[in-house]
């Protein structure tokens, strides 16, 4: 038989003496630790600590590659600057904006004195950045041409004129022999006049040839003129000299080339080309 446990050999009194004793221990075991217990406030105040920390700790690592990356700034054309380039150095976005108002009227920088008038730049900005600066070299192209001496085109041969591309003795002879009846060129629409001849050929024409030296025409009177001597007149046939005759008969005199706008064989073209020929007074 297992003997009794030493707390019952105890009395009664003494008894509950150890049972108090064991549970003011307990009280204060359980007061202790309600005091050095963290509060939930502090435990929050703590991780904020920590997340602002790190925030902290994230911006001065941005501080120190943004100002490694202001360090490392090269040699620029100013012509074509970048809003990331004007933060490097520090150029304000209205200077930037006149510069670029400055290039899209076609104009360029060529010198320091140029951006500095341009983007309105004080002398300490300009001592900041001037090492940054790289303008472009203006290199002047010299080509040895040879100028090509025109001749006249109312004193040209046809052996000339078919050295043109585009001309054969055929159009040769066709612009020598109106050149002829029209006593020389006038005017360089007349060269149009020549059946046949295309407008790029008329425009190599005028590549190699030029009209400097023209006739000397005397205009004659519409109004005094026959049949006949009308005819004579360059762009004047004898059917168009009779129609003009009739008309002057019918109006009694003709005044101006208003008066002519009733025949059907006159347009602006023939209009513009009897023009340097007829006069009305």
């Amino acid at each position: 038989m297992k003997p009794p446990s030493p707390f019952y050999k105890l009395n009664k009194s003494q008894r509950r003496g150890v049972l108090w004793t064991l549970l003011l221990f307990l009280i204060i075991h359980l007061l202790i630790s309600l005091v050095h217990k963290p509060s939930r406030q502090d435990s929050e105040t703590l991780v904020v600590n920590k997340e602002t920390q790190l925030l902290i700790d994230s911006l001065k690592s941005l501080k120190i590659a943004s100002n490694k990356v202001r360090d490392s700034i090269y040699p620029f054309n100013p012509n074509y600057i970048s809003d990331f380039k004007a933060y490097q150095l520090g150029i304000s976005m209205k200077a930037v904006e006149r510069i670029r108002a400055y290039r899209a009227n076609g104009n360029y920088l060529h010198s320091e004195k140029d951006i500095k008038k341009v983007a309105g730049l004080s002398n300490a900005e300009m001592n900041r950045i001037r090492s940054y600066l790289k303008f472009p070299e203006i290199k002047i192209a010299k080509k040895a041409t040879k100028a090509r001496v025109r001749k006249e085109i109312n004193g040209v041969t046809v052996e000339a004129l078919q050295a043109v591309y585009g001309i054969g003795p055929v159009l040769g002879q066709r612009i020598i022999s109106l050149r002829k009846q029209l006593g020389g060129f006038l005017i360089k629409d007349q060269l149009g006049d020549v059946w046949g001849l295309k407008p790029e050929v008329q425009e190599q024409l005028w590549m190699h040839f030029k009209l400097d030296s023209v006739p000397l025409v005397a205009k004659q009177n519409i109004n005094d003129l026959t049949i006949a001597q009308l005819s004579q007149s360059p762009y004047v046939s004898a059917s168009l000299a009779s129609s003009i005759v009739a008309l002057r008969t019918q109006q009694d005199s003709l005044t101006s080339w208003q008066d002519l706008d009733d025949i059907a064989q006159i347009d602006s073209i023939k209009k513009a080309r009897l023009y340097l020929y007829l006069s009305f007074n």
